[in-house]
């Protein structure tokens, strides 16, 4: 997608590689949420560095390296969201930042894995639909024209017994939302360019 708009005002470490003084994380590979998110707001039981809880509702700082088969994304470090698994706990957690949407913003995106995961700003829900994917992560994105130049806060929830999702790489763009054939053919191109390169090194 072009013409990214990087980080709004207000908005920080939307791509979550600010984590700090992971070396020496206490037991559990529990952390605090200002080390393991700084600028964001998490709602949790647990907040854990390369670690989850078995019955859910943690928020994880994952590196490059992450447990449970988890593949990295982009970058240094991704999210990892746990939803609640235990039947009766009505418990959702959330990762939520306020800012500034940039006037110019038509689209947000952002790269994981959603499997029932809300996104809301300033309590209105974002409707994101799948526009990519590669073998590690599935590309999101949503209209944000409507929200353009409004400071509000940027939610992302997982309501109890929906599973697990990744985020990172979250981005506001002054393009409106590509069609998924769009991705589909720049990302056909890319493999028709890199046989074309292979046969002629063949050569």
């Amino acid at each position: 997608m072009g013409n990214q708009l990087g980080f709004a005002q207000g908005f920080v470490n939307m791509d979550f590689e600010d984590a700090n003084n992971l070396g020496t994380p206490a037991s559990f590979n529990q952390i605090s949420a200002a080390d393991a998110f700084p600028g964001w707001t998490v709602t949790a039981r647990y907040i854990f560095y390369d670690n989850v809880s078995l019955s859910g509702g943690s928020v994880s700082i994952f590196d490059s390296n992450p447990p449970y088969s988890a593949a990295p994304i982009q970058g240094t470090y991704f999210v990892y969201l746990a939803g609640v698994n235990v039947p009766g706990y009505d418990i959702p957690i959330s990762l939520g930042q306020t800012g500034q949407i940039p006037s110019s913003a038509k689209s947000i995106t952002f790269w994981g894995n959603d499997e029932g995961m809300q996104i809301t700003f300033n309590g209105q829900p974002l409707s994101f639909s799948t526009i990519g994917s590669t073998a590690n992560y599935s590309i999101y994105g949503a209209d944000i024209s409507a929200f353009a130049g409004q400071t509000g806060q940027l939610l992302f929830t997982v309501p109890p017994l929906t599973g697990s999702d990744n985020l990172d790489n979250i981005q506001f763009s002054s393009s409106s939302v590509p069609e998924p054939s769009e991705f589909a053919l720049s990302a056909l191109g890319g493999l028709l360019l890199g046989f074309l390169r292979w046969r002629t090194f063949l050569r």
